[in-house]
């Protein structure tokens, strides 16, 4: 029954061979560099424009490092269909052109020829990410001087830093016909240090530990600083997940993506804390997610991907979506501790691209305490007139959704009522930093 369900489903949507549902849409790969095929997905905006260039292009990054924004990013987030394959009312089509990329090479519908050719940090994720972006203005000429933004969640947010610079430099030297105008780093792994740090205190400022969850959370915490202070950086990224497991232990497993929000069921215990940190990081959630009940429509992403989306989008055989791309994470997991706040300054000193931080404040992995703090750590010329600036609160059909506070071209929004992926949680609130940075939402 659940199989004709689907099938009905799919064919009201518009599934046909050469592009999956009703909304007009391109994709295809890009070689970025011999051995590494990296994979994006267009959706045209559907705003009441004459021609769709009349509308920015926004680059969406799913985190992980290892989730697809192809999967993730697309039906559970912010493209056109939801997993009900019914129309989301609150896409972000209706205002502008979404490319989705599956990044880095290795995840989603991106794949490698021999693993050897997976990325293993921030610069050469960039390099792939402009490469990529050459071979999609090659493709769709269009596109060159129509404003572009990238907005990367999670993981995401920090490849979007050495995207920005990587971007800019290229721009400079003429060699791609983008215009970037900002980066927007959503709930983002900037400072992985300060993030860690800062889950004790949130914790039990909101009532979910007590004083001896606390210090044991914080034991754990210090020595992952300590460890990425001797430039041990994988073994900080061992201590990191250790933090976790001392938070679930301390909280009864709190949700790390929202922590008001009721885990379904106790973590799996059959595998290592660096293993089910890793896992937790790419799928976007702290457990499995199971589909719905049959009456709620609801389809397993992983067989949307490979049983409906793959054929209809040619995706080669030999290729398989899935929601973890583990060695993706495994072959970065030196980078994975280490910050992007050089980046920062170097695009707030040397640019005048947009930077917007956002964060959901429910979320814990990446908390708004932890941004906060090296925020205020920055050195650019505007940093003491941003820490004096007034904080603004945004109001969206008469209801508090949050607040902003701004200097130049720095933005921080501290959104209500959202976790780790506030499009989806709260997308009232996330149209207050579209506008602000696009001039729609």
């Amino acid at each position: 029954m659940l199989f004709y369900t689907i099938l009905i489903i799919v064919l009201s949507s518009g599934y046909v061979v050469g592009q999956f549902g009703p909304f007009e849409q391109d994709f295809g790969y890009v070689t970025v560099r011999e051995g590494a095929h990296m994979f994006y997905w267009l959706f045209y905006t559907t705003a009441d424009v004459q021609n769709y260039v009349e509308r920015p292009l926004i680059v969406w990054l799913q985190g992980g490092p290892g989730g697809s924004s192809t999967g993730i990013g697309n039906f559970e987030i912010l493209g056109p269909l939801d997993l009900s394959l019914q129309e989301r009312n609150y896409t972000w089509v209706k205002n502008f052109n979404v490319l989705f990329i599956d990044n880095p090479v290795g995840t989603g519908f991106s794949y490698v020829d021999d693993e050897s050719f997976l990325t293993t940090n921030n610069e050469e994720i960039a390099h792939d990410f402009v490469q990529l972006m050459r071979g999609f203005y090659n493709k769709h000429p269009e596109f060159q001087g129509v404003p572009l933004y990238i907005y990367g969640q999670s993981y995401g947010g920090k490849m979007a830093v050495d995207m920005g610079i990587a971007m800019n430099e290229a721009e400079k030297a003429g060699t791609i016909g983008s215009n970037l105008k900002g980066i927007a780093m959503g709930n983002a792994w900037i400072s992985p240090v300060d993030a860690t740090l800062t889950w004790g205190p949130l914790l039990l400022a909101a009532g979910l530990v007590d004083e001896a969850g606390y210090n044991h959370i914080q034991r754990n915490a210090k020595e992952a600083e300590r460890l990425f202070n001797e430039r041990r950086y994988f073994e900080s990224t061992l201590q990191w997940s250790a933090t976790q497991t001392a938070v679930f232990d301390a909280t009864s497993n709190v949700d790390f993506y929202n922590i008001l929000t009721k885990m379904p069921r106790r973590p799996s215990t059959n595998r290592t804390a660096y293993e089910f940190a890793r896992d937790m990081m790419i799928r976007n959630s702290v457990y499995e997610v199971e589909p719905e009940p049959e009456s709620e429509r609801e389809i397993d992403l992983p067989f949307l991907m490979n049983a409906l989306v793959k054929p209809a989008l040619n995706i080669p055989e030999h290729v398989e979506w899935a929601r973890s791309a583990r060695r993706v994470f495994d072959t970065l997991r030196v980078d994975f501790m280490k910050p992007v706040t050089d980046g920062i300054e170097k695009l707030l000193n040397e640019t005048d691209i947009i930077l917007t931080k956002y964060n959901g404040n429910l979320d814990l992995i990446c908390d708004t305490p932890g941004q906060i703090l090296w925020v205020d750590r920055l050195k650019w010329p505007g940093a003491e007139q941003y820490k004096m600036a007034k904080r603004l609160p945004i109001w969206e059909n008469n209801k508090l959704e949050g607040y902003y506070k701004s200097y130049g071209n720095f933005r921080f929004f501290w959104i209500n009522y959202a976790g780790h992926s506030v499009p989806r949680d709260n997308p009232q609130g996330s149209n207050a930093f579209l506008r602000d940075m696009t001039g729609f939402g």
